[in-house]
């Protein structure tokens, strides 16, 4: 446990100076603002993020969490109003010049946890660069592929879109942001994206569903929010301890 903060914002730079370089572990979460249903609040992606990682970061000596970066890219959710987009290089820039900013000062570790769909790939591009070129070691987390943990508390083979997953999770951070009174027929779509024949069409949201939900949401329940949330923490944890252990 830190004696100190584990957030990087509210640590001082002679505090960070004495960090060591070798084993210290960064996390950055990273989601998006973007509809979730009338019954989530817009910033579900990036709020279960930085729970997560906050949390995790608070219960390993050498992990610090570095500010939330809110807004990803959710151009498809357009048409649902709130929501917010950057595009996919825009996202790619962001996330390499965080990534810059740390390695400028030494470190080489970090975890980009990682809450919504749309920003994998501008991830994926931007630590994969980071540590081909410059030798870090950057990883991605991203709770909601954790098919194990899905199914083991939801009883669902995946998370989908603003569903009982979604839905469960960030109530349990912030029940009072929680709307259940609109859950009452509200309509949800099978799957995300449109299919033409065998052939699976990337899709705007609306394009999908009327609601902006897709996936079941029978079952929603807090206390199967804070059962998942007590999983993924833990894997995440078993991460960082992995990733600060690490020699090249």
């Amino acid at each position: 446990m830190n004696s100190d903060s584990s957030l990087l914002h509210e640590l001082s730079w002679t505090d960070i100076e004495r960090l060591d370089k070798k084993t210290t572990v960064f996390l950055f979460p990273v989601g998006s603002t973007e509809q979730h249903g009338p019954q989530n609040p817009l910033g579900t992606d990036f709020l279960i993020a930085e729970h997560v990682a906050r949390k995790s970061a608070e219960l390993v000596e050498n992990a610090y969490c570095l500010p939330t970066l809110p807004v990803g890219v959710a151009p498809h959710h357009r048409n649902f109003p709130g929501t917010l987009w950057t595009s996919r290089s825009t996202f790619e820039t962001l996330v390499k010049d965080v990534i810059h900013s740390i390695h400028y000062h030494g470190f080489e570790k970090v975890i980009v946890v990682n809450g919504h769909g749309g920003n994998s790939s501008s991830v994926l591009n931007a630590i994969t660069d980071y540590n081909d070129i410059h030798d870090m070691v950057c990883s991605m987390f991203e709770w909601w592929r954790d098919s194990e943990i899905i199914s083991s508390v939801f009883n669902v083979p995946s998370a989908i879109h603003a569903d009982v997953v979604e839905t469960s999770t960030v109530w349990a951070i912030r029940p009072d942001l929680a709307k259940e009174e609109r859950l009452a027929g509200l309509t949800s779509a099978d799957v995300w994206g449109r299919l033409i024949g065998s052939l699976y069409i990337p899709s705007r949201a609306d394009q999908i569903t009327e609601t902006g939900i897709a996936g079941t949401l029978e079952g929603i329940s807090i206390d199967k929010g804070n059962q998942a949330l007590e999983k993924i923490i833990k894997k995440l944890v078993k991460a960082i301890e992995d990733l600060s252990s690490y020699s090249k």
